[in-house]
């Protein structure tokens, strides 16, 4: 098998990285809705509406960049999307 290209490597490497900072931001909102509507309020939410808005919005960018990388990487491999 020969060599990949560097430009279908930059492609691998920031799919990688936009799914390991999907999981993260993922990850937060899970830990933190744990924590939402909680009686006693000792251990009260970290992030309030606005930053979980802005965290699904990064969300969807982040995917959105994600799935054009994808399509990008299967069109470079001759790959049929």
């Amino acid at each position: 098998m020969s060599k990949p290209s560097s430009f279908a490597v930059t492609l691998a490497n920031r799919l990688e990285q936009s799914l390991l900072a999907l999981s993260a931001l993922s990850e937060i909102l899970i830990n933190n809705g744990g924590y939402k509507g909680d009686a006693d309020d000792v251990n009260p939410a970290q992030i309030n509406d606005f930053g979980e808005a802005g965290i699904q919005s990064a969300i969807k960018l982040i995917a959105d960049m994600a799935h054009r990388d994808m399509c990008e990487l299967a069109t470079y491999l001759e790959i049929p999307v």
